[in-house]
């Protein structure tokens, strides 16, 4: 069996068969207008990892020059990479991450500790499936560094964008990802600035542990009811006088919506064409949360974000420009009667928002529980959460992607609460 897989830059990528030991292995070689310089290049990180044994790094059986170009031959371990999961909205599973990312970082190090500069770290040079642990793979492309330090702080990104799901490096892994501790941000952001070497980056994730509660700084926690009254005292007034406000993001005044008249129209959107019904989703209550602006926002279709179909949608109404300048957000809180393990929405592309759990519907602002911010990259997006007791899901919507007609708002399929 010889199957092309396409193009890594311009090294050609081949599936076949080695006949002798009857097992699939990943061919791949420069394509026919390398230099003899070029050569060189693609041969020695490959040399480099072929000297390598270590679980996370892709193991190389074989290299070599033929007539004007060269080759290497190494384990087929199903190429899905880190980029992969990131087109498919799915970033590393949370209590995968750690063990992944301190294997890579020390496989990174084995690997520069036998003379060996990848170069070229990215996404798609981190092989992850569920089958295999996460591997440094993609030897011998172009070159865009020629360090060991520009090797580590490639990987400390890739590796911060693997469980963010964002390319921001101000989105650090402790928002995102409940469990993660602020130390793994410490350790990436250091890695990223040159002053943690691979085998500091590895020892520094290999120290880190999951937790399984928030840490403090990181949650909604209550504001002092005189600065709450305050506010409520000043939203008021700029609601009389018709203003807009920017709200404190860090003091989300966030109340169950009550019903009220129908919001102008929302949005037009396009549904996914079939029902896919979700294995194992739990049932689930749905209501709007608007407290920041009139109460209502289209609730009388809130039901269809958990009646099981993906051909129904609640919408947004449409804003005439972005959210984040309107007010600070809009949610949908989804009753769970039983511990969940992950949130799956369904949902407009590029629409971005904040998970929050709650055993009780808060009486006064905060009180919520921050347990991570995601963006909906390719319809639908997972997000594994730490299990808790029966209570309150906020979906807390914080940015609305562009639509045709210039205004902005989203349309939510399905948010399925998973065990």
């Amino acid at each position: 069996m010889n199957v092309r897989l396409g193009a890594d830059g311009d090294i050609e990528e081949w599936l076949a068969t080695d006949e002798q030991l009857e097992r699939p292995v990943l061919i791949r070689f420069p394509g026919p207008d390398a230099d003899p310089e070029r050569i060189d290049q693609f041969l020695a990180p490959i040399r480099a990892a072929a000297a390598t044994s270590h679980p996370h790094v892709q193991t190389v059986y074989a290299a070599g020059e033929v007539g004007q170009s060269a080759f290497a031959v190494a384990e087929w371990d199903g190429a899905v990479t880190i980029a992969d999961r990131l087109k498919a909205g799915e970033t590393l599973p949370i209590t995968e991450y750690l063990s992944n990312a301190s294997g890579v970082a020390a496989g990174l190090a084995a690997f520069h500790a036998n003379g060996g500069i990848h170069g070229a770290i990215d996404e798609s040079a981190i092989h992850f499936s569920a089958a295999h642990p996460a591997r440094l793979a993609s030897f011998g492309r172009v070159p865009v560094t020629t360090t060991a330090h520009g090797d580590t702080s490639a990987l400390a990104g890739v590796l911060r964008i693997a469980i963010t799901g964002s390319d921001n490096p101000s989105v650090r892994p402790s928002h995102v990802a409940e469990g993660i501790p602020s130390s793994v941000d410490d350790a990436l952001e250091a890695a990223e600035a040159g002053a943690l070497d691979a085998a500091g980056l590895a020892s520094a994730l290999s120290a880190a542990s999951l937790h399984n509660e928030p840490e403090a700084e990181e949650s909604w926690s209550m504001k002092p009811l005189v600065l709450f009254a305050f506010v409520v005292v000043a939203l008021l007034a700029l609601s009389i006088l018709g203003l807009g406000i920017d709200v404190d993001p860090d003091s989300p005044f966030l109340y169950p919506a009550a019903p009220a008249e129908q919001a102008p129209d929302a949005p037009t959107s396009t549904a996914p064409a079939t029902d896919v019904p979700a294995e194992n989703a739990l049932p689930a209550l749905a209501s709007v949360y608007d407290p920041f602006g009139d109460g209502i926002e289209n609730d009388e279709t809130i039901a269809a974000v958990a009646d099981g179909r993906l051909t129904t949608a609640w919408e947004t109404e449409p804003y005439p420009e972005p959210l984040e300048r309107t007010k600070e957000g809009v949610g949908v809180v989804l009753e769970s009667p039983v511990p969940i393990g992950a949130v799956e929405i369904t949902g407009t592309e590029a629409t971005r928002f904040t998970l929050a759990w709650n055993a009780t519907l808060p009486d006064v602002p905060g009180g919520w529980d921050r347990i991570g911010s995601a963006q909906i990259l390719t319809g639908t997006t997972r997000l594994d959460v730490a299990r808790r007791d029966e209570g309150f899901w906020l979906i807390w919507i914080t940015t609305l992607p562009e639509q045709p007609d210039g205004t902005f708002g989203t349309a939510i399929y399905e948010i399925r609460l998973l065990p």
